[in-house]
């Protein structure tokens, strides 16, 4: 059945459908608003286009209308704000050298919301133009993908942190952009699946197929929206390996704190770049990570494999915090989507109300903590070294590292001595005569002994394939 009673409007939408070879009900909204328009003029008769309303698939969040106005409005403006204030965080973090380029793609991922809540508001005033609710949809599922995306970002950032050799790998690279691109598949079904009923008239096994598309599309969104917190877990399930420990990594120790009103000194990154020209090869290429502690236990400045206390609590909580909020979102469209109920029969879950709150308010109050929280110091990665700095050719690696100059002159910031250094042998001069030609040091054997071991511990950093030093 699709109206609960015989109305003059059913009657004359099933003459339509009948014209129109059958179509499922529900479909093909464009073609019945053009051809209203052809019957009635300009001004389609209130009680048919309010049955044509209740009788469309259930949306989460249902079909506008004036009550609308004022929450769209607001959240208009909240995330104007928010917009506004990461392209200021990011502007003022460029002017001192300090690059996160996430800010800007949170910056866009707020536009997007500025523009599917102006999109319902528009649609609330008409809903015969399908064009503006196509568009109102699409840019207020999309963005919960896109912010999805960026939490995985950083909790890559943090696994990377972890498992500095297993996060470097083209293995987990490559794996990582294929779910990306994935996510872009998934991005594109979606809208094509949610789009094309309404634009076309399709056949009832047709509208079930995009219906199932629909659903399969929102179990892989609410998977997604895991993966983050999936990603956190399965580094903190395996504990770094000794390569892990024993790998120099290049962490950003000029971050000083991660305070609200807290920003790097001025071209203090391009400084720590400089110092890279007196490094060895190794130094040179070592992964780069996000800084190793929360600074306020001991701080780590330069390349190091002693990263202090590991704790990222406050970090690890804000991609929690956000995920969870963002799975909630997922759950309650998800929710509506498998009902499969008509507009007019819409359950609880699908009210606007919970919308806003899903789509709104949670993702509003996730920003507010991005921000106030200073993500864009808690996972910045160093940039990658210069061409210049990149390009310079050294010999072969020394057994000792070199002494860069460092802010970490203070006793309490002291860099700690290198592999080589700590195993060096104490060489005495008595021990090596060559007076006499033919003759070999008394204690070679033992030197070489010694000296073989510690190449093969420093030897850890290369045994591997070398590219994972490049990214």
């Amino acid at each position: 059945m699709v109206s609960h009673e015989y109305t003059a409007s059913h009657g004359l939408m099933q003459l339509l459908r009948a014209s129109n070879n059958g179509p499922a009900a529900g479909t093909g909204n464009k073609e019945n608003v053009e051809q209203a328009h052809n019957l009635f003029g300009t001004i389609i008769p209130p009680s048919l286009l309010k049955y044509n309303i209740a009788t469309q698939n259930a949306l989460f969040g249902g079909y506008p209308d004036h009550k609308d106005v004022a929450p769209c409005a607001v959240f208009i403006a909240a995330f104007s704000i928010i917009a506004i204030l990461h392209v200021a965080l990011f502007t003022i973090n460029y002017r001192r050298g300090h690059y996160f380029w996430l800010s800007l793609g949170w910056a866009f991922y707020a536009v997007c919301r500025v523009i599917g809540f102006g999109f319902r508001m528009k649609w609330s005033f008409d809903l015969t133009e399908t064009n503006t609710g196509i568009a109102n949809e699409v840019f207020l599922i999309v963005p919960s993908i896109i912010f999805v995306s960026f939490n995985l970002i950083l909790a890559q950032r943090l696994f990377t942190w972890r498992h500095p050799v297993g996060g470097s790998r083209k293995l987990f690279w490559n794996t990582m952009f294929a779910l990306y691109f994935i996510v872009v598949l998934v991005i594109t079904m979606t809208i094509v699946a949610s789009a094309v009923p309404y634009l076309y008239f399709l056949s009832e096994h047709a509208f079930e197929s995009y219906k199932n598309v629909v659903k399969v599309s929102a179990i892989l969104i609410i998977l997604y929206s895991l993966t983050s917190v999936a990603l956190i877990a399965l580094s903190y399930f395996f504990k770094p390996t000794t390569k892990d420990e024993n790998l120099y990594t290049y962490q950003p120790w000029w971050i000083e704190s991660f305070s609200p009103l807290y920003f790097p000194r001025k071209n203090a990154a391009q400084e720590a770049e400089e110092t890279f020209m007196k490094r060895n090869h190794n130094h040179r290429h070592a992964i780069r990570v996000i800084a190793a502690t929360h600074h306020h236990y001991k701080m780590v400045e330069g390349l190091t494999n002693q990263r202090g206390n590991l704790t990222h609590n406050v970090s690890l909580g804000i991609i929690c915090f956000s995920t969870v909020l963002i799975f909630v979102g997922a759950i309650m469209r998800a929710i509506i989507v498998f009902s499969g109920v008509q507009n007019r029969d819409m359950i609880s879950a699908g009210d606007p109300v919970v919308m806003y709150i899903c789509w709104g308010l949670f993702e509003f109050l996730i920003n507010v903590v991005y921000i106030v929280g200073r993500v864009d110091l808690r996972f910045y990665r160093p940039d990658v070294l210069p061409a210049k700095v990149r390009d310079i050719i050294t010999a072969e690696q020394s057994a000792f590292a070199s002494h860069a100059p460092s802010r970490a002159g203070s006793a309490t910031h002291s860099v700690a001595p290198s592999l080589a250094e700590s195993y060096a042998p104490s060489v005495d001069s008595a021990d090596f005569n060559f007076s006499e030609v033919g003759t070999m040091p008394p204690r070679y054997s033992d030197y070489k002994d010694r000296f073989d071991d510690d190449k093969e511990r420093l030897d850890t950093f290369t045994e591997d394939n070398e590219s994972e030093f490049h990214f």
